[in-house]
């Protein structure tokens, strides 16, 4: 297991074009596969369009503070938003600008039947969106649920931290062959891969 820190575009792009059908690639989503924020932004889209009293900065300064703690929050604020999944579409649409080189090699990896996993502490209906706005839709997804109508509930181990690799065992794989991140968050998973890619964090 190692991590390769601030590889070359085109190291990261062999490394996924040398993966087999049935081998598995775990990478976060916000900072790797584009920029932009989709947990933060559906904050914004709750507080634009549907609560205008939700008090985001408040959110946001938790985020500096408690991080996991935001990312439930996030999840919460999207709890049974399901119904309303085109409209945080058209919203998140024009904030995301995807990194072009890997998300076609990650598309190219399921064209021909590699896993890809998307493994990312934003909520899952906001990760979901995500990867079908940067054409990603056959990904699977492995983000921060709210099952139900219960306030405060979660699945857990919810996919922050060293949750990623904890949640990531609990569906009963082995290590991913390769795993993509941008932050601290990601290193756990890049550590527990077999090889980890430390990215620069996309910007827009």
């Amino acid at each position: 297991m190692q991590i390769i820190r601030d590889p070359l575009p085109s190291e990261v792009d062999a490394a996924l074009d040398a993966l087999r059908p049935g081998d598995r690639v775990a990478t976060d989503a916000d900072g790797t596969l584009w920029a932009g924020d989709v947990g933060d932004d559906s904050v914004r889209w709750v507080g634009a369009e549907l609560e205008p009293t939700y008090d985001v900065a408040a959110y946001l300064r938790r985020m500096e503070t408690d991080y996991e703690g935001g990312c439930r929050e996030a999840a919460e604020a999207l709890r049974g938003r399901a119904p309303l999944r085109a409209a945080l579409a058209r919203f998140l649409a024009p904030r995301l600008r995807p990194r072009d080189h890997l998300v076609s090699a990650l598309r190219a990896c399921i064209e021909r039947g590699v896993e890809v996993w998307i493994v990312s502490a934003s909520p899952r209906l906001a990760a979901e969106v995500g990867a079908e706005i940067v054409g990603l839709q056959g990904a699977k997804i492995l983000a921060i649920e709210t099952p139900g109508a219960t306030p405060g509930v979660f699945t857990e181990p919810v996919t922050v931290g060293e949750g990623k690799v904890a949640a990531w065992r609990e569906l009963g794989f082995p290590a991913p062959a390769v795993a993509l991140g941008d932050s601290k968050w990601d290193l756990p998973l890049l550590e527990s891969a077999g090889v980890g890619y430390l990215l620069r964090a996309c910007s827009s």
